[in-house]
């Protein structure tokens, strides 16, 4: 009785022990197949009949070669001849990638492992499979990316929060002149020029907040020391919980695109120039010779024929307001007191002009005189300035306007305030013209230029400077990092 018990307890212990196991490799996510020393599939868990698309009715008692493409289909029995011959195996125990085959034919890739089980009168192999598809795809796609990355001639560039070099592509090495190598690790400073070190943690406070900074235009310096003019795209770098970790630099070599620009502008003030000699030189002249005539010819009618006398002095006076607008539009054209008196003048002067001109009031105001020696430098400052103004009067109907200049240590801020409607949120081309200019005209002297709607009414246009021999105290300013709005 005690005997039979104990055999009962023991089919019962075993029957329990299969229905475990029958449990543990149904839910197992890895396919799980057995086959015998012939290669007959025996046992196949549902992980396995979704991956390779068919139900297990359909695979066992079958050669496993069914699952697999060429040229494995056809070298698989030699394979296990093989090993049952030599006892020499390639796979068993040890785990590798293969090409497999489903039920509808697509060849994909697994991981597959195989091991051994010996049994009392006989040996099994069991397979365990996982389908690596998606790892393999992803797997292309970062390489495709990497190589993408690296035959971009612009510069790509990595970098933690604080400021240090994590990837560098060869476009960075060529735009920049170090190699990777020299450059893993180090602080990004190492390309920034003194005058432009407060970029970055401005910049860093923006990719921390989640924002982007795109298309900023800057200068920076290369391994053999030449400053070079380049056009920046920076993203903030997210981890998988969305935490901002790092930032990416997409950086691209515009000093060729500067130089063009430069001088497109330098022959533009250059023709400006001649226009405004040639209508303060020519037609000034002519115009003077038209009134001195009519003057000299009113004095000769005037005993006789008084009428026709006070008609041609008339005429006299409308050819001298044409020689007084011709006069400022050639001062406009060409600011002669910008060459002899230096900017402070003209600015005046366009002050004056513009409430004259255009009956709005205009002034200039500085807190003390401010010399801007480099003509260069006075000249776009100026235009600048000129074109602020013209902006505010055209585009915002402005009837109050402020000219400022300022000086502050090593640096020299020209700013033009109106009371005008501001900026509209999206411009024409043939209007943002002059806000293009302007910002071409900053970036040829190194400056920031700032343009954004004041926060009553009007806008407001801001340009400063470095001057290239700093006072003796140095500060530290802030400048913008991004013109905020167009017009």
């Amino acid at each position: 009785m005690e005997l039979m018990l104990q055999k009962e307890l023991a089919v019962r212990s075993l029957g329990d022990s299969e229905a475990r196991l029958r449990a543990i490799l149904d839910a197992a996510v890895e396919g799980i197949l057995t086959i015998d020393e012939r290669g007959i599939v025996e046992s196949m868990n549902p992980a396995a009949e979704k991956i390779f698309g068919y139900g297990a009715e359909g695979i066992i008692g079958r050669n496993i070669k069914m699952l697999m493409p060429t040229p494995y289909h056809e070298e698989h029995d030699g394979y296990l001849e093989n090993y049952r011959r030599t006892g020499k195996a390639r796979i068993i125990g040890i785990g590798r990638e293969v090409s497999a085959r489903r039920k509808d034919g697509t060849i994909f890739p697994i991981d597959l492992s195989v091991s051994e089980v010996r049994l009392a009168d006989r040996r099994i192999f069991t397979g365990f499979v996982r389908d690596i598809t998606e790892r393999k795809e992803a797997e292309r796609a970062l390489l495709h990316f990497a190589a993408m990355v690296e035959s971009s001639e612009d510069a790509i560039v990595g970098k933690t929060l604080e400021s240090r070099i994590t990837s560098w592509n060869r476009g960075a090495e060529k735009i920049f002149g170090y190699t990777w190598k020299e450059m893993k690790g180090r602080h990004i400073s190492i390309l920034i020029p003194d005058e432009r070190a407060d970029e970055e943690p401005m910049i860093l406070e923006r990719i921390k907040r989640g924002e982007s900074v795109e298309h900023y235009e800057t200068v920076r310096r290369r391994k053999d020391g030449k400053l070079i003019d380049i056009s920046v795209t920076i993203s903030p770098i997210h981890d998988a919980d969305g935490k901002v970790i790092g930032a990416s630099k997409v950086a691209r070599d515009i000093t060729e695109r500067k130089r063009l620009q430069k001088e497109i502008l330098e022959i533009s003030d250059r023709e400006q120039r001649r226009i405004g000699q040639d209508l303060h030189d020519g037609l000034c002249q002519q115009l003077a010779g038209i009134e001195l005539m009519s003057q000299a010819v009113a004095q000769k009618l005037a005993d006789k024929h008084g009428e026709h006398s006070k008609q041609v002095a008339e005429i006299a006076g409308h050819v001298r307001d044409a020689i007084t607008h011709t006069r400022s539009l050639a001062r406009g054209l060409s600011p002669v007191t910008l060459e002899s008196e230096g900017l402070m003048s003209a600015l005046q002067e366009l002050a004056t002009n513009t409430a004259k001109f255009f009956n709005v009031v205009c002034r200039f105001e500085f807190v003390r005189p401010v010399e801007v020696p480099d003509h260069a430098v006075a000249t776009h400052l100026f235009r600048i300035a000129q074109e602020a103004v013209s902006n505010a009067i055209k585009h915002g109907k402005a009837t109050h306007i402020v000219i400022q200049l300022k000086k502050s240590y090593d640096r020299v801020c020209v700013m033009v305030k109106d009371n005008g409607s501001g900026l509209p949120t999206e411009v024409s081309k043939s209007k943002g013209m002059g806000l293009r200019i302007m910002q071409s005209r900053a970036g040829m002297i190194g400056g920031n230029l700032t343009i954004e709607n004041n926060r009553g009414k009007g806008a407001c246009v801001v340009c400063s400077i470095a001057l290239k021999t700093p006072l003796r105290r140095k500060e530290n300013p802030r400048g913008s990092i991004k013109e905020k709005s167009q017009r």
